[in-house]
C-alpha cells in the first residue's frame, strides 16, 4: 500500500506544480506586441525573465529571449543586447548541466509533462539571439561589434547538423536512463505505437506533419546570412570585405532566387573591383507578421500494452500553428519587396526534426503512467481512480516557443533622390526622413498585422 500512496502523493505535487507554470499564452503580453505596444510588451517580458541587472542573469531563457527581442524594436538596443548576453550565459549552463541533473528533470517529465524539463534553446534561438544582437549593435553605430555577433551566427549555421546529431543522441540516453531498474520496460510497446499506422494516420487528422518542412540547405537562415553580407556591403574596407558580402549574398541567392538578392549579389561582386559605389543607396529590411507558434492537442492514441492487447489513452501533444502575415510585400519608391527567410519553413523544419523525439517522450510517460495507475487500481480502486483523475490534470502538452519573431523576412534597394523616402504598406503611407549627410541607408520596417501601423526605424551610415 505504501507505494500507491506515495506515487499518489508524487502526483498531486505535480499537478500543484503543473498548475503554476507559466504559460506563453498570456494575454497581457500578446496584445501589446500585437497591438505595436512594444514598450509595454518589453516590461512584461522582462520581469517574466527574471532579468537582475546586478548580477546579469535571468531566471527564465525564453522570456529573456522573448524580452531581447522586443527591446530590439522598442528601441532600447543596449538593454536589449544586456538581456541577450545574460539569456546566453543562462544557455550555456543549461547545454553543460550534469547527467545526473539532467536524468533527475528527465524522470521528472516523466511524470508530469515536458514543460518540467528546463527550457533549451532551439537553433534558430541561437543564430537569432546574436543576429540580433548584431543589429543592435548596427543601430548603436558599433559596425565592429555587430560583424563579430553575425560571425557567430554564422558559426551556430555551420554547426547546424552536428547540433541536431547531438541532441538526439541526448534525447535518446536520457530516455534509457529513465528506464534504469524498472522492471517494466515500455521500448517495445513504444515502438510499436510509434510504428503503427494507426498513429501517424490519427496525428495526421489533427494537423500534425513529418516531412512538409524542408530546411533551407545547410540548416541555414537566409535573413541571418544577408545580414551578414549587407554589413560587409556597407561597412566593407577591402575587396576582401566585398568578396566576402558577395560570398553571403549568393548563398542566399542559392536558397531563395531572389531578384533584389541577385542585385546585392552583382553590386558586392563589383564593389570587389572597385567599378561601384553604395552612395545615395537605401536598403529596407521588412519583418512581415508573426512566425509560427506550438499549441497544444489531445487526442486518443493506441498503446501497445502487453502482449498483442491495445488500449487507447489520451495524451497532449504540441502541434504548429500558422499566423497571420502582415502584407504580401511593401514598397519603397514603389519597389516592391522580396521574401529572403522564411521563418516559418526554419521553425517547421526544426520542430519536425524533432517531434519524434517529442512524441517517444509523450509516449513512454503515458505508459509508464497507465501501467502505475493499473497496479495502483488492484490493491486499492478508489487510490487508482483519484490517480487516473490527476494523470489527466499533469497531461500538457510543452507549447513554449519564441514567439516575438515575424512570419518572413523581405529586402529592397532603391537610390535616394532626396531627403526622405515613401514606405507604402496596405494602406499606410509613411514618408521616411533621411540624413543626407551620411552615405547610404537601412530602414527597418515590422508590421505585425494589417491594421497595426508598422514600425519604422532608420540607420544612416
Amino acid at each position: 500500500m505504501k507505494k500507491p500512496l506515495l506515487l499518489l502523493a508524487t502526483t498531486v505535487t505535480l499537478t500543484g506544480c503543473a498548475g503554476i507554470m507559466p504559460t506563453k499564452s498570456d494575454q497581457q503580453f500578446s496584445s501589446a506586441v500585437h497591438s505595436g505596444d512594444y514598450t509595454t510588451a518589453a516590461q512584461f517580458a522582462l520581469e517574466e525573465s527574471g532579468y537582475d541587472p546586478e548580477t546579469q542573469t535571468v531566471s527564465d531563457i525564453l522570456w529573456a529571449i522573448e524580452a531581447g527581442a522586443i527591446l530590439n524594436y522598442a528601441g532600447d538596443y543596449e538593454l536589449s543586447n544586456q538581456v541577450f548576453d545574460a539569456s546566453e550565459k543562462s544557455m550555456k549552463e543549461v547545454d553543460q548541466e550534469s547527467t545526473v541533473s539532467n536524468l533527475l528533470q528527465t524522470g521528472l517529465s516523466m511524470v508530469g509533462n515536458d514543460a518540467f524539463l528546463d527550457y533549451e534553446q532551439t537553433l534558430y534561438d541561437g543564430v537569432m539571439t546574436n543576429t540580433y544582437k548584431a543589429w543592435n549593435f548596427m543601430h548603436a553605430g558599433d559596425y565592429n561589434n555587430a560583424r563579430v555577433e553575425w560571425n557567430r551566427a554564422e558559426e551556430r549555421q555551420r554547426r547546424a547538423a552536428e547540433f541536431f546529431a547531438e541532441q538526439i543522441k541526448q534525447q535518446e540516453e536520457a530516455l534509457e536512463g529513465e528506464q534504469g531498474d524498472n522492471k517494466f520496460d515500455p521500448a517495445e510497446f513504444v515502438a510499436k505505437t510509434l510504428d503503427s499506422a494507426e498513429t501517424r494516420k490519427m496525428l495526421e487528422a489533427q494537423g500534425v506533419t513529418f516531412d512538409q518542412w524542408k530546411p533551407y540547405e545547410g540548416y541555414v537562415n537566409p535573413y541571418t546570412t544577408y545580414s551578414y553580407g549587407l554589413n560587409l556591403l556597407l561597412n566593407g574596407k577591402s575587396a576582401s570585405d566585398y568578396n566576402k558580402a558577395a560570398d553571403a549574398f549568393k548563398r542566399v541567392y542559392g536558397l531563395t532566387n531572389s531578384k533584389q538578392v541577385k542585385a546585392d549579389l552583382d553590386l558586392a561582386k563589383s564593389l570587389a573591383k572597385g567599378r561601384s559605389s553604395t552612395d545615395n543607396m537605401v536598403w529596407v529590411i521588412f519583418e512581415n507578421g508573426e512566425s509560427m507558434v506550438k499549441e497544444e492537442f489531445r487526442l486518443d492514441l493506441p498503446l501497445f500494452l502487453f502482449t498483442e492487447d491495445v488500449a487507447y489513452t489520451g495524451i497532449a501533444l504540441p502541434r504548429l500553428k500558422a499566423r497571420e502575415q502582415a502584407f504580401p510585400s511593401i514598397q519603397v519608391e514603389g519597389v516592391k519587396t522580396e521574401v529572403i527567410a522564411d521563418m516559418d519553413k526554419i521553425i517547421g523544419a526544426e520542430f519536425e526534426k524533432n517531434y519524434n523525439s517529442i512524441l517517444t517522450r509523450e509516449i513512454t510517460r503515458t505508459l509508464l503512467k497507465t501501467v502505475a495507475q493499473k497496479q495502483i487500481n488492484d490493491s486499492n480502486p478508489l487510490a487508482g481512480f483519484a490517480t487516473g483523475m490527476l494523470q489527466s490534470a499533469v497531461t500538457s502538452a510543452d507549447t513554449r516557443t519564441f514567439t516575438s519573431l515575424p512570419k518572413q523576412y523581405q529586402t529592397a534597394h532603391v537610390k535616394r533622390k532626396g531627403d526622405t523616402v515613401k514606405v507604402k504598406a496596405g494602406n499606410f503611407e509613411i514618408p521616411v526622413a533621411l540624413d543626407t549627410s551620411a552615405t547610404s541607408h537601412i530602414i527597418h520596417v515590422k508590421a505585425v498585422s494589417p491594421t497595426t501601423e508598422p514600425l519604422v526605424r532608420v540607420i544612416n551610415l
